[in-house]
């Protein structure tokens, strides 16, 4: 997770992960994967959080690796954009 600047709009987050469902019209749903250490076992944890982002174009497909940023509400539960493709995936 990093932090930008974007025209002067204030800070904005930035998240990369694999698209799992493009199926949707404009709306493509992210997992993101990370990591974490349990408190008292001090394991390294797989942690997975799935985000919808509005994908305009609908250029994404599954297993696409995307990063997303933060936007406005574009509906109930999309509060993601996809800001650009890292890697598409093998067809």
């Amino acid at each position: 997770m990093t932090q930008t600047d974007t025209n002067g709009r204030g800070i904005r987050r930035t998240l990369q992960g694999v698209v799992t469902s493009s199926a949707r019209d404009k709306t493509i749903a992210i997992s993101v994967t990370r990591t974490v250490r349990h408190p008292k076992y001090h394991k390294f944890l797989k942690k997975h959080d799935r985000y919808h982002a509005h994908d305009e174009n609908n250029t994404c497909n599954n297993g696409d690796v995307v990063v997303i940023e933060e936007a406005r509400a574009y509906s109930k539960t999309k509060r993601w954009r996809l800001k650009q493709i890292v890697e598409k995936a093998a067809e």
